[in-house]
């Protein structure tokens, strides 16, 4: 059975986050399990955009300095790493700025870590082992250098994957080519499916959540923080996010993710297999999480063979702008893995193209592009 900790922490304070962490590990077998002295550790963490830590986008810094503690009081080499490229107006401010502007080079060089930036350490080509969507992909040299890797992922909710945990968590290993490529498939089961792949070639030998202050609504950049007070942890990822999905109110099967890690033999076979340990699940479950758009857009998905194309309009979830917001970076524009977005001066969607993956809005610095539901859509979902 795959054991999931779950320990109360109610703030950010750094004392207090250490040994919350140091607890959670502890209940499922400690960190001398995949903590050998002199090995290599890569700290992979959420670093969507340079926003600052209360807006709970990224993984905390508190977090990320409890554990790059650990890994050095146990004589490891501890890298902190993730792309670093979003959240500013230019290419090159982004990649200076994030780890600053998040917190988290402070906290890393304080501990004794070392920050390594996907976007510049380079990228490796290679095969994925039995993909289902990505036969190969280029994943950051880090990555494949290191002893051990952990996942340090912030529990968030997504527009396309419902939530977004540790094994979403590894999406960032890859240039921002192949994540166009998996976005370009659209639908929810096929990028998952893409997710996977690159999940299956990280290899994680352990995950850390970040579940203090969540983020619930538009996720994974422009929604809500929303307080749990937890911290999270196990030596399986899919598990960890079995048991994130419970506790923000989503069925495990609605993750497919999960789904599909689990199909592949990535992660538990079934949920029985799962202990958890520390605080009871139930005590924890936050029943008024709210979800994203997308996750309630069931009437596109389950009547889409009986609708008219007329129809089926009525139903779609779009982006939009809120021109009042946009500072025209042309990051949208940049990333729309099919061209839909144009800036005239502001973006300007062709939705014949709109493939509704929602990077632009995942993606934009200034929440400015926002997710839109249609009047039918909005009274169903009450």
């Amino acid at each position: 059975m795959s054991t999931v900790s779950i320990v109360k922490c109610a703030d950010y304070e750094e004392g207090r986050v250490y040994e919350a962490v140091k607890e959670a590990v502890e209940l499922i077998g400690g960190a001398s399990q995949v903590i050998r002295p002199a090995s290599k550790i890569l700290i992979k963490i959420n670093l969507l955009s340079a926003k600052p830590p209360e807006r709970a986008v990224t993984t905390h810094p508190s977090l990320v300095g409890a554990v790059v503690k650990l890994v050095k009081e146990r004589g490891a080499i501890a890298w902190v790493g993730d792309a670093a490229s979003t959240g500013g107006m230019g290419l090159e401010i982004r990649q200076r700025n994030a780890f600053d502007i998040c917190g988290i080079r402070e906290v890393v060089e304080r501990e004794g870590g070392k920050i390594v930036n996907f976007s510049r350490s380079g990228y490796q080509k290679i095969k994925v082992p039995h993909p289902i969507r990505l036969k190969e992909i280029n994943i950051a040299k880090p990555v494949l250098e290191a002893d051990v890797i952990i996942s340090l992922p912030k529990l968030k909710t997504h527009e396309l994957t419902f939530l977004t945990g540790a094994v979403k968590n590894f999406f960032g290993c890859v240039p921002s080519a192949d994540r166009s490529k998996a976005h370009r498939l659209a639908k929810v089961e096929k990028f998952s499916q893409a997710v996977v792949d690159i999940y299956s070639v990280c290899k994680p030998g352990l995950a850390i959540m970040d579940a203090i202050v969540a983020m619930e609504g538009e996720g994974p950049a422009a929604g809500d923080p929303t307080h749990l007070g937890i911290i999270l942890s196990s030596l399986d990822c899919v598990s960890l996010d079995i048991v994130a999905s419970q506790i923000t109110g989503f069925k495990p099967q609605e993750i497919l993710t999960s789904v599909n890690a689990m199909e592949r033999g990535l992660g538990p076979q079934s949920l029985e297999e799962i202990k958890i340990k520390g605080e009871n699940l139930r005590d924890v479950i936050k029943k008024d999480f709210k979800k994203p758009s997308a996750y309630r857009s069931f009437v596109r998905r389950s009547l889409r063979r009986l609708l008219t194309p007329l129809g089926i309009r009525l139903f779609r979830v779009y982006p939009k702008t809120d021109i009042s917001k946009c500072s025209k970076c042309h990051l949208c524009e940049e990333k729309c893995p099919v061209g839909a977005i144009q800036l005239n001066p502001y973006p300007i969607f062709d939705y014949e193209k709109c493939i509704q993956c929602f990077t632009c809005h995942e993606f934009c610095p200034e929440e400015a592009i926002q997710i839109k539901r249609p009047w039918l859509v909005r009274q169903l979902q009450k």
